[in-house]
């Protein structure tokens, strides 16, 4: 996680090595108390960690009901690097592709927003079985003592919610689940006692230690009652469910869900920040933002790719491909490129992004990048500079041993309809994606290029060099990335077909001897620019924002937007797929 300089893996590594070892490395069995001037909290670690438990559930349980009460628990803990500072369960309640949400006890959010100001290394860590993932807090609920933990890619879990319709009497037989730090299912069980214990909680009998708070409370039908938070004397409080629903539905949903590394970055790359060419956060809870990862539109199969036919879906999946370019071990810069057929072979037409200077009128080539291409095969190959124009950022790179099949054709073709598609394919995943919209004309955007169509077509960095497509596979334009204007900016045939040409009559870039013009003028311009300076083609970089900022960020991004594109984009939207 964050701040640390270790990983879920090593996570994983000392967890198993401390089952190992017998013991597992902790605070001292007395409570630990962290007071800074308000109510002081207590981190809630004993020695008996597994009082009045037993392995597994109650065997009056049926194997599937039991098998699905096994998937329905995990551990949610509080280490401070290696030391383990608080040990509760959670109960998976909602997922949306690779990201689950987690209820646990706000016991967890207290610990942690009162160990930030001690402790330098705090992390959340979440685990089934083998599996354990780095853990983000989102909101927690003080008065309800609740709080949501999202994780991503952690599968193999039963989400569960309880039905509106079931009642639950008093002296029904009841079980606590919960879940070790060693991923252990555990349980106790009793009954339903009557009445309920203030406003808001119930209790039952069952008797339990501190790490099945935040756990689940099952009858024996594998029905979920609620969520268990502490022992009180004799009696187990529990939180109903059905009183924990309306504040899980005002948490959102999880298509808005913020991580610390977002945009797509997997949990485990955090620790590879460097190699990626990312800078570090400042402390944690930060967000990356900016990132080559970030997922747009739908996967291949998925949403879109189904109103293409079979034979525009292959085509697109053959000639697609992620390329970066490296410093060294450092990735410099990831984006998309596609084979196209020129000059009696087939080459890759992409964004010079790739190797160009970051400033905005840099007409240069950073020197000595190497670039790799990953195929559609999923196979990395060598890639090769062989032509470039900064001032309309194109560049075409071969591939040494590999023969593109039917590569796409840049010819004079009006696209029949506005409807366009814009492809990207990521480096680190080779996922290949498509997102829909339609061109327009009206001019906007924070490039100067005077020769940029748009689309309502919504990409990330991850699309930049990639096709602008119609329904039929056709060649539209060339995509880059405004993240200002809210929509995507693009490169027509009509502009790429004059470049191609003028590259027939120049020889390829010699290793390593193209540094681009040395004055800021364009190193070529098709007929009729007039261009003084070159064009600036600048791409945001990755940075870290503390949440808050953030959203006022991208409050002010939206507010940039000019309106007729909202409409249009509300229009576009509205269509089904």
């Amino acid at each position: 996680m964050l701040g640390s300089n270790k990983g879920a893996a090593d996570l994983t590594r000392n967890l198993k090595r401390n089952e190992r070892t017998g013991h597992l490395k902790r605070t001292p069995a007395k409570k630990n108390r962290i007071c800074d001037g308000g109510e002081p909290t207590e981190l809630l670690i004993s020695g008996d960690l597994l009082r009045n438990s037993n392995q597994g559930v109650p065997s009056e349980i049926n194997k599937q009901i039991a098998s699905n009460l096994s998937k329905s628990v995990v551990s949610v803990a509080l280490f401070n690097g290696e030391t383990l500072l608080l040990a509760l369960s959670g109960i998976p309640v909602q997922r949306l592709g690779n990201v689950t949400r987690f209820l646990t006890s706000a016991s967890l959010a207290k610990a942690f927003n009162d160990g930030r100001k001690v402790y330098p290394d705090l992390k959340v860590v979440v685990r089934h079985e083998n599996k354990v993932v780095p853990g983000f807090l989102d909101k927690y609920d003080p008065h309800l003592n609740i709080a949501a933990v999202n994780v991503m890619d952690l599968s193999d879990l039963h989400t569960v919610l309880p039905s509106r319709d079931l009642k639950f009497p008093p002296h029904k037989k009841v079980v606590a689940v919960g879940c070790d730090v060693s991923g252990n299912l555990i349980s106790t069980q009793g009954i339903l006692n009557e009445g309920s214990c203030g406003s808001r909680y119930m209790s039952s009998t069952c008797k339990i230690s501190e790490v099945y708070e935040g756990g689940p409370l099952f009858d024996f039908d594998g029905n979920l009652i609620g969520i268990n938070l502490s022992l009180d004397k004799e009696t187990t409080l529990y939180l109903p469910m059905i009183v924990a629903l309306p504040w899980l539905h005002r948490c959102g949903s999880l298509e808005n869900t913020k991580f610390p590394v977002r945009d797509g970055l997997s949990m485990y790359q955090v620790e590879d920040l460097e190699s990626l060419g990312y800078p570090k956060p400042k402390h944690y809870g930060m967000i990356l933002v900016n990132t080559f990862e970030e997922p747009f539109g739908n996967k291949c199969g998925e949403g879109v790719w189904r109103k293409l036919s079979e034979t525009t879906s292959d085509i697109l999946k053959r000639n697609v491909v992620a390329l970066a370019s490296f410093r060294g071990k450092e990735r410099f810069f990831a984006c998309t490129g596609l084979f196209i057929e020129w000059n009696g072979r087939a080459i890759i037409l992409t964004s010079a992004s790739l190797l160009r200077e970051s400033g905005y009128k840099d007409q240069k080539i950073v020197t000595n990048l190497r670039i790799e291409v990953l195929l559609p095969n999923k196979n990395c190959a060598e890639g090769k500079l062989e032509y470039v124009n900064l001032h309309y950022n194109v560049a075409l790179v071969s591939v040494k041993d590999f023969s593109a099949c039917q590569p796409v054709k840049v010819e004079e073709r009006w696209p029949d309809s506005g409807e366009v598609l814009a492809l990207g394919r990521y480096f680190s995943s080779g996922i290949l994606m498509a997102a829909k919209g339609q061109r327009y004309s009206r001019p906007g955007g924070s490039f100067d290029c005077k020769y940029l169509g748009y689309s309502t077509c919504k990409i990330t960095k991850a699309g930049i060099g990639g096709p602008l497509l119609d329904y039929d596979g056709k060649f539209v334009g060339m995509n880059f990335y405004d993240k200002y204007v809210g929509h995507t900016p693009y490169l027509s045939w009509w502009e790429i077909l004059p470049l191609l040409e003028y590259f027939k009559t120049k020889g390829a870039v010699a290793e390593g001897d193209y540094c681009g013009n040395p004055s800021d003028k364009p190193d070529w311009a098709k007929e009729g620019d007039n261009s003084v300076f070159c064009n600036s083609w600048h791409v945001p970089s990755p940075c870290w924002y503390d949440p808050e900022v953030l959203e006022k960020v991208e409050i002010e991004a939206q507010s940039r937007v000019p309106r007729y594109l909202i409409e249009f984009e509300w229009d576009s939207d509205s269509d089904s797929e």
